[in-house]
């Protein structure tokens, strides 16, 4: 990250909820229209403390006895969207889906349907599934305004989309509203990044670099400074303009000089930067399912995989550069 003066991003605790699309949406189902509220509160903290503490059985013994007591309430939608993250952790996919189904059933209308809409959605692009998450975020429009709601939407639908296309590489044009006016820092970096490696697999270079120019004065001052600009360093040398690339690079390393790794078990790699779009979603969806922290949800989750050291790759990246100009002087 850089350093200095950051602007504000929500923290991950803002959302909330350590679980699927609980830490990332928030539950406006009434809580006081039904009985027994205690019990499946009381069942929600210990499902918590389970997951705290690696018993991922318990939790999910906890959590379906407290999606049976109120299927229809927040606290239902919680436990189930809790629940289907851990069987989908679990390596459970379809479970997972099953489970959301029936909380889709059980919620056809209003928030808390578009809520499961983005769960489905998300589950789906874990399992690779293009074709049902586009149809599960395509619907969230006409479930809720809630603008944020509808953000993660239209970056799902376009990521859904990526997948599904495979090599076919199709430019989402749904993404260039969110680049320059999405309500989150993170949500405009997600954006960016796969609409410059869009252009980037069609060899659209000039495009890619015009896009990760906008989202730099985007996102200046905040934390994702320096993951812009080693993106735009990588991209000059796609683009043939390596010594640019080196003074871009170089920038960078003395701006944020860094000792310390990139932990690839959690974050984005320096290959991962250059992958072809759809095996860049498909490397953050893999990602997720397979995070060892279990109480990081979704907006937490992107937010610390795209939000990484980069400067710990600006020397890596420099050492491209230079064996780029060195070739070129040797052809």
């Amino acid at each position: 990250m850089s350093h200095g003066v950051k602007k504000r991003i929500r923290a991950p605790g803002d959302w909330g909820r350590p679980a699927l699309l609980a830490a990332l949406l928030i539950a406006l189902v009434p809580t006081g229209a039904y009985g027994n509220q205690a019990s499946a509160g009381v069942l929600l903290r210990q499902a918590r403390y389970a997951i705290a503490e690696g018993r991922t059985a318990d939790a999910v013994a906890k959590l379906r006895e407290a999606r049976a007591k109120e299927p229809r309430t927040r606290r239902g939608l919680e436990a189930a969207l809790m629940l289907a993250d851990l069987e989908l952790s679990r390596g459970n996919g379809a479970t997972a889906d099953e489970v959301l189904a029936a909380a889709e059933r059980d919620f056809a209308a209003g928030e808390a349907s578009a809520q499961v809409l983005l769960a489905r959605g998300w589950l789906a692009l874990a399992r690779g599934d293009g074709g049902n998450a586009a149809r599960h975020f395509g619907l969230i429009a006409s479930r809720t305004n809630e603008r944020f709601v509808n953000e993660l939407g239209v970056l799902g639908l376009a990521w859904s989309r990526l997948i599904a296309q495979g090599d076919a590489t199709e430019v989402p044009t749904e993404l260039r509203a969110l680049v320059t006016r999405g309500s989150e820092p993170m949500l405009r970096v997600a954006a960016g990044l796969t609409l410059a490696r869009a252009h980037a697999a069609r060899g659209e270079h000039k495009q890619e670099l015009r896009w990760l120019r906008a989202l730099r004065r985007l996102v200046r001052g905040s934390t994702f400074g320096d993951d812009v600009e080693l993106a735009i360093g990588l991209a000059q040398i796609d683009a043939g303009a390596p010594i640019a690339a080196r003074k871009t690079l170089e920038r960078l390393a003395q701006k944020t000089p860094s000792t310390s790794a990139v932990d690839g078990a959690s974050t984005v790699r320096l290959i991962d930067l250059r992958l072809p779009p759809q095996e860049f979603v498909a490397r953050l969806a893999r990602l997720y399912a397979g995070r060892t922290d279990k109480t990081t949800g979704v907006l937490a989750f992107l937010v610390r995989a795209l939000d990484r050291p980069a400067a710990a790759d600006a020397q890596t990246a420099l050492g491209m550069a230079n064996a780029a100009i060195a070739a070129r002087k040797g052809a």
